[in-house]
Formats: C-alpha cells, structure tokens, sequence
C-alpha cells in the first residue's frame, strides 16, 4: 500500500502523525511520502479583497490558486525495505505528475490521510487532486470538540473525503450534529493519545505540578487568563507547588506568548502536551480535547466552562456538566483540589474517558491504519470494525 500524508501547514499538527508513521515504519509492505510545512504558514489571503475572491471563485466554480512553495515544505519518504529518510526538496526520481504539489511524487498514492480537510493546501488542492485521480482521502480529527460552536460549522463536511477518523462518540456526535454524514464517522481514537501507554513519559520534577491550559477564542480566552493570575497570585511563592502553563499552539501562532512572572513553567514545544499532562498533579482548563487524556490517566480536572459561565451555550454548558460533572470540578473547588483534599475517581474517568477519548492502549494509529486498508480495499467506512476490540 501506497501512501500520501498532508501534514498541514499548521507545524503542530505533525503530531497527529508522529505515532502513525512509526507504525507505518515497520510495515514492511507500507511505502509512503509525508510533507509538512517547515514553519507556519498563511492559511488564507492576507488581503480581505483577495480573501474574499479566494472564496467567490472556490464557491462558485471550485478552484483556488496553488500557492505551493516547495521551499517552505520538506518530506518523509519511506520506501518499502528501507528506512525513512528527511528531504528538504522532492526526489529527482519520483515520476508520478502531481499538480497540487506543482511537480513530482513517487508513485500515484492508494490513499491520501491529512487533517486539515476544511482549510489550507489540503481542501483547496490535495483533496481535489485526489479525487480526480479517483484516490480516497482519510481525514484525522486533530482535535476533539466536547460543545459546538458556531466556528466549528466546518465539521458539518466531508470536505470530499471518504471517512473522517475521529477520537470518540462525542467527537462523532457533534460532527454529526453539524450535518456530517453519520457514516463517514469513525471512531478509532486519536493516535495522539498512543504516548500515553508508555512507560517513563513523564517531565520529572521534584514539587506537585499545577498545569494550566490556556487558549486562544474568546469569551474562554479571558476567563482562563483571569483564573491563571489567581493560581499564581495564590500558588507562586509555595515550596509544594510548581505552577506550569502551556498555551494552545494557535494562541502562539497568533501572537507573542503572555509574559508569567519568573517562576513559572511555560511549556512552548508541542512535543511536551502529553508528558505534560502525564506530570501533572491536576489540571485547569476549559473543557477542550486536553480532558480527553486527562480522563485516562485519572488527573484531576477543573473545568472553567460551568453551567452560567457564559463562556458558551447554557443549554451546551449543562450537557457539558452532565457528561463531566462527576468526574470533573468546578473553579470553587480549585484550592480543595490543588492542596489535596479531593481528587478524582479513576473508574468513572474511565467510564466517561470512553465516551470521549475511545481507548488509550496505545494501538490507535494502528486503528487508524486498518481503517486505511479498510477504505483502499473500497469497503465502506461504517462497515469498519475495530480489529483489537
């Protein structure tokens, strides 16, 4: 089996197929190429006049222009019985005409896997190319919506794939619930949660590790920096304690991290989310795709979208606490669960991870790969069945 992997122009979004590609590595029937983005990239027109042409001419006769640069991109090739090797620039030897990348690849692809189907270089070139080329498109959810919100209206769309991977059924239900077709819905878990499987994998210190998950999208931006300055206001100075903070990566794409006073741990690199989470001792967040691991491994969660918040729906921010309320806790009972005094209870957060997260064996890019096979065998995505279940 040959495969194309769309890594994104997004530079995080790689770790949705860092565990998939070493799966694919000791495939020894497997070839396949990746390319991502070597920095971050412009998803749209910077100018509002060209933004809006780009979307006047995609919706109306379906083209977009091709703003590939191939300096700006570099390449994973793994040849069967080989070993994978980095490129900065295509292979002189690679024959197979591909118009999104404006040049070569080495062979036409059995399936193309990305997770960006609804912006950028893979809705308005990749998946296009591989439909005329009558080749299926696997998309990857790369994060796990607990509510809707009226930004995640993309999700209502196949965007032209065949089958939409996805970390649970409660991912499932609110695709579905834009008007995604329930079929094309699969449920696998994310290969982003393998790590947590593994022994070792977490950042050692010496003190109790508070971790806050910031964000990006108002209201919940302000209201999570808000809650951030009580913890260190009341936490900073304790011997017990040590107060971590990773920002969402579109928050640093987007801007200059926020300045913490010294003292404070302010985790950067992507490649630290899991181990992060697997250091700490509880986290504060909004109810993002961080619950979903933080549920596997039983850490305590306080959760800032309550029901009267404001920070959503109320109708949403009450099915969020029934879902939640039993395995999560609310910004009052902060202090009782930073110092101890309560904590989670691992069964039910297995119970509800389930729902949210599917499994956390280790074996989802693996799912993810006999899904693949599933699709290039041309069977139907809801006919899949999970081969260790």
């Amino acid at each position: 089996m040959k495969i194309l992997i769309h890594g994104s122009e997004t530079v995080f979004h790689i770790q949705q197929f860092l565990p998939l590609m070493e799966v694919l590595d000791e495939e020894e029937g497997i070839e396949y190429i990746s390319f991502h983005s070597n920095e971050d990239l412009p998803l749209h027109p910077r100018s509002f006049f060209m933004h809006r042409l780009r979307d006047f001419l995609w919706d109306r006769f379906g083209v977009a222009k091709n703003n590939f640069s191939a300096k700006k991109w570099y390449w994973n090739w793994k040849r069967i019985g080989g070993t994978k090797a980095r490129l900065e620039e295509a292979d002189q030897s690679w024959s197979h005409p591909c118009s999104a990348l404006k040049g070569f690849i080495p062979w036409k692809p059995d399936l193309v896997i990305g997770s960006t189907p609804h912006e950028g270089h893979m809705k308005y070139q990749i998946i296009p190319w591989a439909r005329k080329e009558g080749v299926p498109v696997l998309s990857i959810d790369h994060g796990a919506p607990m509510i809707p919100f009226h930004f995640g209206e993309y999700r209502g769309s196949m965007m032209g794939c065949n089958a939409n991977a996805v970390w649970g059924a409660r991912s499932k239900q609110i695709n579905v619930g834009y008007g995604a077709p329930e079929s094309g819905q699969v449920i696998t878990g994310s290969p982003t949660l393998d790590p947590l499987s593994r022994e070792n994998g977490a950042l050692k210190s010496d003190r109790k590790q508070i971790l806050l998950m910031t964000t990006h999208r108002e209201p919940i931006k302000s209201a999570m920096d808000k809650l951030v300055s009580s913890v260190i206001e009341r936490y900073l100075d304790s011997r017990d304690f040590e107060i971590v903070i990773k920002p969402h990566p579109i928050e640093l794409r987007n801007s200059e991290p926020r300045s913490y006073p010294r003292g404070v741990r302010v985790i950067l690199n992507q490649d630290e989310y899991i181990s992060s989470i697997m250091s700490a001792h509880c986290i504060i967040s909004p109810s993002l795709s961080v619950i979903v691991p933080s549920l596997a491994l039983g850490v305590p969660f306080i959760d800032i979208m309550q029901p009267g918040s404001g920070l959503a729906d109320e109708d949403e921010l009450v099915a969020l606490s029934q879902l939640f309320g039993s395995v999560t806790f609310t910004p009052e009972q902060m202090d009782d669960v930073i110092e101890g005094r309560i904590s989670a209870d691992p069964k039910k957060c297995r119970e509800v991870f389930e729902q949210v997260g599917y499994r956390s064996d280790g074996k989802n890019a693996r799912r993810v790969l006999d899904l693949a096979r599933h699709l290039v065998a041309g069977k139907r995505p809801a006919d899949w069945k999970d081969p260790f279940d």
